[in-house]
């Protein structure tokens, strides 16, 4: 694994993290990290590895959406008093 494939990498597994965790703070240090790296202009070739922590995030983002979604159901409901107790 090239070096630009080991950043993508580690930005893709900490950006899985930082979403499961709901760490805003971490992601946005995470967005400035891929911003910086993609106007680098560097190159990368999919590998398995790559795509396969890829499709973890996709799946995490969505998943995410998900669970976002109920909550603020939950908070718009008429009984959102009892979840703030």
């Amino acid at each position: 694994m090239t070096m630009s494939e080991q950043a993508v990498s580690q930005l893709l597994e900490g950006t899985i993290e930082a979403l499961a965790s709901f760490d805003l703070e971490r992601l946005e240090t995470l967005e400035a990290r891929i911003r910086r790296l993609a106007v680098s202009g560097v190159t990368l070739h999919a590998t398995r590895s790559l795509l396969e922590q890829r499709n973890r995030l996709e799946r995490t983002l969505e998943e995410t959406g998900r669970n976002v979604q109920v909550v603020a159901r939950l908070c718009a409901a008429k009984g959102a008093e009892r979840w703030e107790r």
